[in-house]
């Protein structure tokens, strides 16, 4: 996981304490945090933009800028060394964004150390901006539909905390945001932000003209459109991807029209926080309302944590279905069993004392008659079940204090019995010559029904955020798989022969996921000649190595697009059906360019008697 660098004099004036290194790095390591040891970095000032990027090289300049991208050893004037800072360095815990910077984690600290208990309180009021979200967000040619934003009032920015508001920024996208795809986030001044009416909207990509950050402003030629955007500025095309697609591009723009951002990408120039800063707009925008609303309460309380008199005021969000207002500081309400989290972790404890131990990790906790009440903070993006505050009791009360106790029983591993029938048919088919390949689990609609043939089953597991229209859906066949192997070995020598064992995946109602895995074995024989008795007699094979008793199976004449008329079966064992051989028709063979003869099969393994 990435590593974050937390410079110590930030760190210990949030703390309110200075403590020795090894004391220091010793409570970390009991908190759960991994700590990589101390560096040296030098910070130096980008004369584009003004951001302050750090190096892990003090003396030399790095090679992009956080803010505009910019080569920092080449630009002109020159970057302003500004220095070295010792840091502390962490492994980032992609669960816990709250830590991410020094006045998050001396939050935490002060709890886990003894020195506060229980959440603190932020002051927010009722703030009469809104912002007007356009329903075509939410349109096939638009992929950001949800936003949520927040101001935040009397802040104190300095050098060192504007830059751990933009380190902040960039690893919760990485965290929360999954590299901007979930969420990403705004941050502008608010004096050069006119309101009180914002508009989120969706423009057409070369219809709207704004200087993106780290433009200069004065440069006639500095205003971009969306389009150049994505093609001109180092944010624009290290993020492309995440518009990949769009046929219009989401654009923030305040009540004169004059545009904020165009998220998830850049910032406009206009709107750049600096540390005269001080009153900022707050904006994260996203799929869906879990990680924009966790990634603006973990943003907001931690400019409240940094700026002592600070406060912050809502938004009304107003969409097509509905108004709410942002941020929403309200704690999450969850009753925690003192018993069975003693039986868990091994501890007798009282619900007094959970309750205790959950106010050291910053909760509002309570024992109530047979439960503890508990109020988790709003900052917390890792409680999704009473088990994780149990882990937080047990952080709380120290790993190294539970009781060492004695092993009373032995377990050996062993495979899983679907592992051990895998590893049959892998034996079996390379026992026949066959090479073995292994390919991917996720595949689309067209490559599977429309390419290949096989009827659509319409139980499929649909992908609700595929990465790519080749990956919208779980695999339902091998066949796929073997037959694009085969495409792309057109200049290899024939005959072909291959196999492979893997997980198909159908939706269940039943299930507890709502869906279930099936274990198949297929294999594809191609080579002038091949044809169903080739097929037939590897699968024969196939069974017997299985043991399945030849007097059970049966093969039924199947019609289908993938087979020649007539040359396709389906495999049934004891009148149940278990799979599929047969020749590959001429018009699939075309749209995969393969020329020669292909028989295939594939088993579902499960399915046979004794497995």
């Amino acid at each position: 996981m990435p590593i974050l660098g937390i410079a110590l004099d930030e760190l210990y004036q949030y703390l309110g304490e200075t403590l020795p290194p090894g004391r220091l790095e010793d409570e970390l390591h009991r908190f759960g945090s991994s700590v990589e040891g101390w560096a040296e970095l030098g910070r130096w000032r980008c004369p584009r933009c003004g951001a302050v990027t750090e190096s892990a090289e003090p003396g030399t300049p790095p090679v992009a800028c956080d803010g505009c991208g910019a080569d920092l050893r080449e630009v002109d004037p020159p970057a302003e060394d500004l220095g070295t800072v010792r840091v502390l360095r962490m492994e980032l815990l992609a669960v816990r964004p709250d830590l991410f910077d020094p006045p998050g984690l001396a939050r935490a600290l002060r709890g886990f150390l003894g020195m506060e208990e229980g959440a603190p309180e932020y002051v927010v009021e009722k703030g009469d901006w809104s912002v007007e979200v356009d329903p075509a967000l939410a349109g096939p040619d638009v992929v950001r539909p949800r936003i949520v934003a927040a101001t935040v009032h009397d802040v104190d920015l300095d050098e060192a905390r504007l830059r751990s508001l933009m380190k902040l920024q960039e690893n919760v996208h990485w965290a929360l945001g999954r590299d901007r795809k979930l969420a990403s986030i705004g941050v502008y001044d608010l004096r050069h932000v006119s309101g009180p009416n914002l508009r989120y909207r969706a423009v057409p990509m070369d219809g709207v003209r704004f200087v993106p950050l780290g433009f200069d402003p004065d440069d006639p030629e500095a205003a971009l459109t969306p389009a150049e955007i994505l093609e001109r500025h180092p944010k624009g095309r290290a993020f492309a991807r995440l518009l990949a697609g769009a046929r219009r591009a989401p654009l923030l723009e305040d009540a004169d029209g004059g545009v904020l951002s165009m998220p998830p990408i850049i910032n406009s120039e206009n709107t750049r926080v600096t540390t005269k800063t001080r009153e900022v707009l707050i904006d994260v925008t996203g799929l869906e309302d879990r990680h924009i609303e966790k990634a603006l309460n973990i943003v907001v309380t931690s400019l409240l944590e940094s700026s002592p008199g600070a406060y912050a005021r809502t938004l009304e969000i107003r969409y097509e279905s509905g108004i709410r207002r942002t941020p929403d500081l309200a704690p999450q309400e969850v009753h925690l069993c003192p018993v069975e989290t003693s039986r868990l972790i091994g501890v007798d404890w009282s619900g007094e004392e959970v309750a205790a131990l959950l106010r050291r990790m910053r909760h509002d906790a309570e024992a109530r008659e047979d439960h503890v009440r508990v109020l988790v903070p709003a900052w917390r993006a890792d409680i999704l079940h009473p088990r994780d505050l149990m882990e937080d009791v047990a952080i709380a009360h120290g790993y190294d204090r539970m009781p060492a106790v004695a092993l009373e029983t032995a377990t050996y591993g062993g495979p899983l019995p679907r592992e051990g029938l895998a590893a049959a048919a892998r034996a079996a088919l390379a026992g026949q010559g066959m090479l073995e390949v292994m390919t991917l689990a996720l595949t689309s609609e067209e490559a599977t029904y429309a390419k290949t043939g096989i009827p659509d089953r319409d139980r499929h597991v649909r992908l609700e955020n595929p990465i790519s229209v080749e990956q919208t859906m779980l695999r339902v066949s091998l066949v796929p798989g073997l037959m694009e192997t085969l495409a792309l070995n057109l200049g290899h020598p024939y005959p072909q022969r291959i196999f492979e064992v893997g997980m198909v995946t159908f939706v269940d109602e039943a299930a507890e996921t709502g869906a279930r895995e099936h274990l198949v074995a297929g294999f594809a024989l191609a080579g002038d000649g091949t044809g169903y008795a080739d097929a037939r007699a590897a699968l024969d094979a196939l069974l017997h190595e299985m043991g399945t008793d030849p007097a059970a199976v049966e093969y039924a004449p199947v019609e289908i697009p993938l087979f020649l008329p007539g040359r396709g079966a389906e495999v049934r064992v004891g009148g149940k059906a278990v799979g599929i051989l047969g020749e590959v028709h001429p018009e699939v063979l075309e749209r995969y360019r393969v020329i020669h003869p292909v028989a295939v099969a594939e088993l579902f393994l499960e399915e046979l008697p004794g497995c």
